[in-house]
């Protein structure tokens, strides 16, 4: 029942993804309430700043989601998901990401991450790797961002921009149908396990 459940919440979160997929593009803006994937746009500059999450996977291959720190144009900052990139040989010999010039009007998407409680961000040798986006923990981090405001949540860039790196977020990542499938399994083990139940008794009563 609860692969069930899961399986109707898993189609209400597609149905509204879908939706706003297809709406206009919001003015990011300071304090606002966002959906998540909510279709964002802002105007700015790429700053220096560069993160590095760990322990991403995509498509078999081990590397980083790059978040890299952007300065709006009202003075406010958010971290840009740029995407996915593959991890050298040596974890610590970060690759090479290209810092875009000039002024630039972006496209993405809002992108909430939940804190998991069993995940640290342990100190690494490269102080520029991290185990998940927390703001608080990189506004410590960051002495330029003291006294800033810094957005919360993630500007997911847009597929079609040239800096994007390759798209690794999913609105979820398990689909309805899983669920389900997952489900029938369960209530056939269940099926049969009443059914050998039923015989083994018929058994022992012979």
């Amino acid at each position: 029942m609860w692969q069930i459940e899961r399986a109707n919440e898993k189609k209400l979160i597609i149905a509204n993804y879908d939706k706003l997929l297809v709406s206009a593009p919001i003015a990011l803006q300071k304090n606002q309430m966002l959906n998540n994937w909510q279709p964002i746009e802002t105007t700015g500059t790429y700053e220096d700043t560069i993160v590095y999450e760990d322990n991403a996977i995509n498509n078999g291959k081990a590397g980083f989601k790059v978040y890299h720190l952007f300065r709006n144009d009202d003075g406010t900052f958010i971290f840009i998901h740029r995407g996915f990139i593959e991890r050298n040989l040596i974890k610590n010999n970060l690759p090479e990401v290209e810092i875009p010039t000039e002024k630039k009007l972006i496209y993405g998407t809002t992108l909430f991450k939940q804190n998991n409680t069993f995940v640290k961000n342990i100190e690494e040798s490269d102080s520029r790797i991290i185990q998940e986006f927390n703001a608080s923990l990189l506004i410590d981090k960051y002495p330029m961002l003291k006294d800033k405001y810094l957005h919360p949540f993630l500007f997911n860039l847009d597929i079609r921009d040239v800096n994007k790196y390759q798209p690794i977020e999913k609105p979820v990542n398990m689909t309805a149908s899983k669920h389900i499938g997952y489900a029938i399994q369960w209530f056939g083990l269940c099926a049969a396990l009443i059914i050998l139940t039923i015989y083994a008794y018929r058994r022992k009563g012979e």
